[in-house]
């Protein structure tokens, strides 16, 4: 139980201090107990979620609030909100730049009639919800208001915890008769998995061109009361495993060295680019082009039938042969690539920036000292998924964007693409360190390695 329904006297009508609400923009939204507001508080962007007027004197509405705070100052999550104060009838926030799903829902967002893009927001999805699991939260109203997606990236945060259940404080959490739930189950973590099979109906049944595979047996899971997120993470990724040539237990070995081979087949181009700068600049052509200028001379003088006009485009043709032929020097080779990765970059960048997300969650992983060995390989695992998936859809989108290059010319366009190459510099070493952790954890359990 918080201190508000501790207290016996009525709360004070006074001005909560912090935010001058004068300056605050309301926005549209909040619900039916609080109201939201942007504005900059210690030179930040922020969020402020603040109790209606009439219940702002009210112990069950002002304990919510205090418990929703609770909760959330103390998870540490990329797709959570970061809590920054609490103000007795309001909370302070970090602002998030995004919409809500509801809003994509309505407005029939295009974004969510790609599959991969459904596919990619449920794993976020599931993936938050674990972490909360397993720090004894359970969200208890998840639905499309409640979730987030930023603007440039996409990412799903989970936002509003007024009505989330924790062993730890007291008891405020929803309806879970909304979710088929009794009055007994409210704390059981199977409403987060309801809430997200109901989410996927919701889909479904509104946005034009839907599309998941195994969306039958996805929402079905989520309605089983001993589901849970290895289960649902297994259901997104089987329609992709037959895509893939790697067996699990050599997954490992992949991530850690990805990174590197990738590096060093760049390096061994650029090396062999560098290498041909040095050399002699020739034309093997031009003895070919000067024969073949001499023979159409000899033929337009012995042919007195032979127009102005034919020989003009004679002409023309032979010098579009030449450019065509002549070879480009290594700043035009380098300045294409350059060109054809900037584009590139347009099209994947959503995919890296999610894999950069992905190396955060590893990292908070590698520093959570419960975690068993196994448990950091299959997550490691899962991310190598993902890596699988991403790399493959960049060479479909280069071969569909730039079709003909040959595999230098790939790799030379993206050792200049600024998404590839930023995760995989970034990958290596963060994948190298979280493979010794793992070895490390499975000797301390005396376990073997798989």
């Amino acid at each position: 139980m918080s201190q508000f329904l501790k207290q016996e006297n009525e709360y004070s009508t006074e001005r909560s201090q912090g935010i001058d609400f004068d300056e605050a923009v309301r926005l549209p939204g909040g619900g039916s107990t609080c109201d939201i507001y942007k504005t900059r508080w210690q030179r930040r962007d922020v969020i402020v979620k603040r109790l209606k007027e009439p219940l702002r004197s009210k112990p069950l509405y002002l304990d919510a609030l205090d418990k929703e705070f609770d909760i959330g100052v103390n998870l540490r999550h990329p797709s959570l909100p970061d809590y920054r104060e609490f103000h007795r009838d309001y909370i302070i926030m970090d602002y998030i730049d995004g919409e809500t799903l509801a809003v994509m829902i309505k407005r029939n967002d295009p974004w969510l009639s790609k599959e991969k893009n459904i596919v990619a927001m449920l794993r976020e999805l599931i993936d938050v919800v674990d972490y909360l699991h397993r720090h004894n939260v359970v969200h208890c109203d998840i639905k499309p208001d409640n979730i987030m997606i930023t603007t440039n990236n996409h990412n799903l945060v989970l936002i509003d915890f007024d009505k989330s259940y924790t062993d730890a404080l007291g008891d405020t959490s929803g309806h879970p008769a909304k979710y088929g739930l009794t009055k007994d189950e409210k704390g059981r973590v199977a409403i987060d998995f309801r809430g997200i099979g109901m989410l996927v109906e919701r889909l479904k049944s509104t946005i034009p061109g839907f599309k998941l595979r195994g969306y039958k047996q996805f929402v079905k899971t989520c309605y089983r009361t001993d589901v849970n997120c290895e289960e649902l993470r297994d259901l997104l990724d089987t329609p992709y495993r037959g895509q893939r040539s790697q067996r699990p237990s050599d997954r490992l070995t992949l991530i850690v060295g990805t990174a590197i081979i990738a590096a060093g087949l760049l390096i061994a181009y650029l090396g062999e680019l560098t290498g041909r700068e040095d050399e002699p600049q020739t034309n093997p052509t031009e003895d070919v082009i000067e024969k073949d200028d001499a023979s159409d001379k000899e033929e337009v003088t012995e042919k007195d039938d032979v127009s102005d006009k034919e020989v003009e485009i004679s002409t023309l043709k032979t010098e579009t042969s030449e450019q065509s032929s002549a070879p480009r020097t290594q700043a035009e080779i380098h300045e294409d690539a350059k060109n054809k990765a900037a584009a590139l970059d347009k099209e994947i960048s959503q995919f890296y920036n999610r894999l950069h997300i992905g190396l955060d969650r590893l990292i908070a992983l590698k520093e959570d000292t419960t975690l068993t060995g196994p448990q950091l390989l299959d997550s490691i695992r899962r991310h190598s998924d993902f890596e699988d998936e991403y790399f493959a859809e960049t060479f479909e989108i280069l071969n569909e964007m730039f079709p003909g290059l040959t595999d230098m010319e790939q790799w030379s366009v993206l050792a200049n693409s600024k998404a590839y190459t930023g995760y995989t510099r970034r990958a290596g070493p963060e994948l190298r360190e979280y493979g010794y952790e793992i070895a490390r954890r499975y000797k301390a359990e005396g376990l073997s390695l798989p």
